[in-house]
C-alpha cells in the first residue's frame, strides 16, 4: 500500500469517527429538553450579535 492510500484511509476513518461524534452529541441534545434550551439560547445569542454587527456598518 502507498503512503498516500494510507493517509487517505486514515483520513476517511478520522472524519467518519469525528461525524458519528457529532450525530451522538445532536442526538443527546435533541433528546434533552435541558440541554436543548442551552444550546438554542447560545445559538441565539450569536444570531443577536451578528446582526448587531451588519446593523452598525
Amino acid at each position: 500500500m502507498l503512503l498516500a492510500e494510507t493517509g487517505a484511509n486514515t483520513m476517511t476513518t478520522a472524519v467518519t469517527s469525528l461525524m458519528s461524534v457529532v450525530s451522538t452529541v445532536m442526538t443527546t441534545i435533541t433528546g434533552n429538553e435541558t440541554l436543548m434550551v442551552f444550546f438554542c439560547a447560545g445559538v441565539v445569542g450569536i444570531a443577536i450579535g451578528v446582526v448587531k454587527k451588519l446593523r452598525t456598518r
